[in-house]
C-alpha cells in the first residue's frame, strides 16, 4: 500500500529535520550522522514540494521563514534561495534572516558571499 504524501506532512517533517539539526552535538558521531541525514532529507523535501506541489507548495513552504523554533526560519531561508523560485519580497526576507545569522556564523557568512556572487553572475 502506497502512502499518500501531503504538503502538510512534508512541512511537518521539514520542521522535525530542523529540530534534529538544532540539537546537534558535534562531539557525538551519531548526532552528527543524524544531522547530515536530516539536512539531506530537508533538501529532498524542498525538491518534492517544488516539483510535486508547484507554486501552491512554495507559497505554503515560504511561511516557514516566520517559524523561528529550532531555527527553522534560517533553514527555510537558505533552502528557498538555493532551490526555489520565490518572489522578491520573500527573497528579501530570507536574505535578512541569513544576514542576521551570518553576523555570528562564519559558515553562513561564506554562504552569503557565494550566493551573492552567483546571483551577480546570473
Amino acid at each position: 500500500m502506497k502512502m499518500i504524501v501531503t504538503l502538510a506532512s512534508l512541512i511537518d517533517e521539514y520542521k522535525e529535520m530542523a529540530q534534529i539539526c538544532y540539537h546537534i552535538d558535534y562531539s557525538n558521531k551519531k548526532s552528527v550522522k543524524n544531522n547530515n541525514k536530516a539536512v539531506d532529507r530537508m533538501y529532498q523535501i524542498v525538491n518534492i514540494i517544488s516539483s510535486d506541489f508547484g507554486g501552491d507548495g512554495i507559497n505554503e513552504f515560504k511561511k516557514l521563514i516566520y517559524y523561528k523554533e529550532n531555527k527553522t526560519d534560517l533553514w527555510a531561508a537558505v533552502h528557498m534561495l538555493e532551490k526555489m523560485e520565490i518572489d522578491k519580497a520573500t527573497m528579501q526576507k530570507a536574505l535578512t534572516i541569513i544576514k542576521q545569522e551570518a553576523k555570528q556564523s562564519v559558515g553562513l557568512e561564506y554562504w552569503l558571499k557565494a550566493y551573492e556572487k552567483n546571483r551577480l553572475i546570473k
